[in-house]
């Protein structure tokens, strides 16, 4: 939902009183002062897209997918993009995960998430937003809460924000979540090397229309 910037700009009235030469009077000239009123884009909470990367194979090949639905609480209408964001609060059902690959995500979402501690929701918060780029938030899985630095950037012709970070799902102690998912994905895990690799590392990037 976008709100644009409505600038009213009043223009300069001014009026010149006829040439009457009473001496050496110069000519008189009336202006009318410019009287500018802006109102300031405001933040508004629009849609949210969750994309994450994960990594197989030596290689590291890449394996995307999204997050299809998000529940977001605790954002500000507000001029100043700080003040909206700082302080939310996100809660992503697992089951939502979505790789286009509809066996896959059984096995993501039984395997890996149903495998940890009270994790039907990946649930966080947005700590801190910085004016140089960079956050601070808290991300919660199998019974774990950790936080995490992001990087930022809005886009200013769009208004949407896109906030990046990277995890390491072992801080969240989901090795043997990991080591369920890899063994149900055995096949599609051993690389053309012949080594069976499922990395702990996943890129996260969350796109919210502003």
């Amino acid at each position: 939902m976008k709100k644009l910037l409505s600038i009213t700009l009043l223009f300069l009235i001014f009026s010149c009183s006829d040439t009457n030469e009473v001496g050496n009077s110069p000519l008189e000239t009336i202006v009318e002062p410019i009287s500018i009123s802006k109102e300031a884009y405001i933040y508004t909470l629009g849609e949210v897209m969750i994309k994450w990367t994960a990594f197989k194979h030596s290689a590291k090949a890449q394996v995307g997918g999204v997050f299809k639905s998000s529940i977001v609480e605790g954002f500000t209408e507000s001029v100043d993009l700080n003040n909206s964001v700082s302080g939310v609060t996100f809660k992503i059902p697992v089951n939502s995960t979505s790789t286009n690959d509809t066996v896959r995500d059984y096995k993501i979402v039984n395997s890996f998430f149903k495998t940890m501690v009270n994790t039907d929701f990946i649930t966080g918060k947005i700590i801190s937003l910085n004016n140089n780029g960079t956050g601070l938030l808290s991300i919660s899985m199998n019974n774990s809460q950790v936080e995490k630095k992001f990087n930022w950037k809005m886009d200013q012709s769009t208004r949407e924000i896109y906030i990046k970070t990277s995890i390491d799902v072992l801080n969240w102690g989901a090795q043997s979540s990991l080591d369920a998912l890899n063994e149900v994905c055995l096949e599609q895990h051993t690389g053309p090397d012949g080594k069976n690799v499922l990395w702990p590392n996943v890129d996260i990037t969350v796109i919210v229309d502003l």
